[in-house]
């Protein structure tokens, strides 16, 4: 006769908790098709999908805010974008035939023009009309610096291509890079919105995957922007007042600070490392598009690396599923946190606390954009707001002020940041370097007026 087993004892709900999982994603924010309200607002912007390293000489088949497309360089040079199926018998236009001016369809030989404009039918017979009465769909396409970008809005409303000042800074290399990620856009986008995340999952988790000061909670505070947010991230290493900047900037575009910093010295005004956008490519896959930032005295522990930077890679930690499963057990990254939510996060699923105010703020905004645009008003895009380059403020500033007696420093870190805040807009209508050395010149008053 076996002795009976011990059962656990414990306030045990799995059993009442089962309706959670029967609850639904959000599809206001979550779905991107043709005609959804999410995907019409994103197809406000301009979004980059691919790289152009991988365009070859055969049509580059690929899938953009669930619509299925080619991408092509014609003879002379010029990328086009077009509607995957020819619209005569619908044959996939992946098996075309690239020419000068446009691309051919290997069915019957119907040639399309960059902008879907029907140039040739060669086997219909010579008073045909059918040219003049169908086109092929066909989007605007940028080819800047290794990225294709397109625009897949209505053409009347087609913005100004968002160029930023940290696109063409001196003495700093652009690296591109594309990674998917089987799971819905904003899971991925929201990480960025997440500071916190760092504290814990890139730090404390299992080892120090950046740097050992990511350890200390931080100082957040959020700044608005008429086109999205930027925030402040700041930390005390010993005699250092570190500010971390991060632009974030609706829909999907953000830039952090750098990846390998060393807090030992003063640093003014120091850029990011990475230049990024969320592109969906359906409602449960995205990509990361990005650029990496390669500049002199940016990595003085020589972590960065070139070489890893490309299509499904770059080379900082965790931003793929290139490694094994054990290993991501074991070590988890970025990659690991939002994929592992599910092909789309079910958000009534969550409970939000005080650290996730940028997640809530964030889903505030797409709301309010979505349903504005819905009204009528289209959303408000960086290029109405300046002149390029757009300034942004992505980030590295480091401050020597030592812990002042009898002085709260928690109160000195919030004082700080909100300063360099304040002096990093108020240079908003300078560029280059007229805007970097009034910056600097104001960063450095302020850490010196801390030594009286």
């Amino acid at each position: 006769m076996s002795a009976s087993l011990d059962i656990p004892g414990g306030n045990y709900c799995g059993h009442s908790r089962q309706f959670v999982w029967n609850a639904t994603p959000d599809p206001e924010i979550s779905e991107v098709g043709p005609g959804t309200p999410c995907g019409e607002y994103l197809r406000r912007y301009w979004l980059p999908v691919a790289m152009t390293s991988e365009i070859g000489t055969l049509p580059y088949r690929l899938r953009v805010l669930g619509e299925d497309l080619v991408l092509f360089r014609e003879k002379q040079g010029q990328l086009g974008l077009v509607h995957l199926h020819c619209c005569h018998r619908n044959m996939s236009l992946e098996f075309g035939i690239v020419e000068d001016g446009g691309i051919r369809c290997s069915y019957h030989g119907w040639k399309y023009g960059l902008d879907g404009t029907i140039l040739d039918t060669p086997c219909e017979p010579p008073a045909s009309q059918v040219r003049n009465r169908s086109r092929l769909g066909a989007y605007p396409v940028v080819e800047f610096k290794g990225l294709a970008f397109a625009y897949l809005g209505p053409s009347e409303f087609t913005p100004a291509f968002p160029m930023m000042d940290t696109f063409s800074d001196d003495n700093d290399e652009l690296y591109p890079y594309l990674i998917k990620s089987p799971c819905n856009w904003l899971q991925v986008m929201e990480n960025a919105w997440d500071p916190f995340h760092v504290v814990y999952l890139h730090t404390r988790a299992v080892r120090s995957q950046f740097i050992e000061a990511f350890a200390e909670m931080p100082k957040i505070e959020f700044y608005e922007r008429q086109y999205g947010d930027f925030y402040t991230n700041t930390r005390r290493v010993g005699d250092i007042i570190w500010v971390r900047v991060h632009d974030l900037m609706l829909p999907s575009f953000t830039q952090n600070c750098g990846h390998f910093p060393v807090p030992d010295g003063s640093r003014y005004f120091g850029r990011c490392g990475l230049s990024r956008w969320i592109t969906p490519i359906d409602d449960s896959n995205s990509m990361v598009v990005a650029w990496r930032h390669f500049r002199e005295g940016d990595d003085p522990r020589g972590l960065t690396d070139r070489t890893r930077v490309g299509y499904g890679k770059t080379d900082f930690y965790g931003q793929s599923g290139d490694r094994d499963y054990e290993t991501r057990q074991r070590d988890p990254g970025d990659y690991d946190a939002w994929v592992s939510q599910g092909p789309i996060n079910v958000h009534s699923r969550e409970n939000l606390a005080f650290t996730d105010r940028g997640v809530a703020k964030v889903r505030r905004k797409l709301r309010a954009a979505i349903r504005a645009l819905k009204d009528g008003t289209n959303p408000v895009q960086p290029s109405d707001v300046y002149d390029p380059p757009i300034p942004t403020y992505g980030g590295d500033t480091m401050l020597r002020i030592p812990e002042q007696p009898e002085r709260d420093d928690a109160a000195i870190l919030k004082t700080t940041a909100k300063e360099v805040a304040r002096i990093y807009q108020s240079a908003d209508s300078l560029v280059g370097a007229e805007r970097r050395e009034l910056i600097v010149r104001l960063l450095k008053e302020f850490e010196t007026s801390w030594e009286s």
